[in-house]
């Protein structure tokens, strides 16, 4: 009995310390009605994903808009700006950026064919859009994964811009404000490229069907397949993680997720 206490006392200081080492860990938790307000928010996310896939008679740049539409307001309102923000609701600050965010989204999808007529003669409203779209998705990458990934985009930015001044080989002759924002976020060789085509496609279904396993405790089946393979054998323990770890990554691709799942019971036994 006092094993399964001080393994449960185990468990539960790793799980609160993810937080500290993982970006992706530092999620905001609601009951009531904001609870209810993001399960619907993501049971449309979920709807409007599948039917893409099943039907696949949304066009590509639409689809991708769409992805974004949805996961970038969650990210703000899910992720608080720093690892003291607020865990058990919304700053209303972050409300507004995920439905700036939203709006954004909504302008990109209302005229998305009048965008793709005037396609390199773009308004200076279009300017402005595309600016904020792009200031709102850096942010919303700082507060998912960090800044390095801010900080190495906005070096290629400036290198976009600067490239007149560049020495040698890295001299190119430079692109306006203008030219930039609208091959960010217009364009599909920037935001809505390919990585998020694969994201709004392969990648969330993946994501999805592994959600559906874990929640169906295939991870436990896992975990005692493996404890059937290796747990007799000399270092069992360590085996047992490895293999658990090994099979649970194959359905999840998420490593906190592999962590508080199997890692609660595999890391206290090691």
């Amino acid at each position: 009995m006092s094993n399964f206490k001080q393994n449960k006392n185990i468990e539960v200081r790793g799980n609160s310390d993810l937080s500290m080492i993982e970006r992706e860990s530092n999620i905001r938790t609601f009951i009531g009605l904001p609870k209810i307000i993001i399960t619907l928010i993501l049971l449309g996310f979920t709807s409007f994903q599948l039917y893409a896939s099943i039907f696949g008679t949304v066009p590509t740049q639409q689809l991708r808009m769409t992805h974004l539409a949805f996961a970038i307001p969650l990210c703000y309102w899910l992720y608080p700006a720093s690892r003291k923000g607020l865990k058990n609701r919304i700053n209303p600050f972050d409300i507004f950026l995920g439905l700036a965010f939203l709006g954004v989204a909504l302008y990109y999808l209302i005229n998305f064919s009048a965008l793709i007529e005037r396609v390199g003669y773009y308004t200076q409203v279009d300017l402005i859009v595309g600016a904020i779209g792009i200031l709102l998705i850096m942010e919303a990458c700082r507060r998912v994964v960090g800044w390095p990934i801010v900080i190495i985009a906005t070096v290629f930015l400036m290198y976009a811009y600067f490239g007149n001044l560049m020495p040698g080989f890295l001299n190119h002759r430079g692109y306006s404000v203008k030219r930039i924002i609208f091959q960010m976020f217009y364009s599909t060789e920037g935001v809505i490229g390919s990585p998020l085509g694969v994201s709004a496609t392969f990648v969330f279904l993946f994501i999805l069907f592994g959600a559906f396993l874990e929640k169906t405790n295939i991870g436990q089946f896992f975990t005692d397949f493996a404890n059937g393979i290796a747990g007799a054998a000399a270092g069992g323990p360590a085996k047992v993680a490895v293999l658990t770890s090994a099979l649970q990554g194959t359905v999840s691709g998420s490593s906190v997720s592999n962590t508080v799942s199997t890692g609660s019971f595999t890391i206290p036994l090691m």
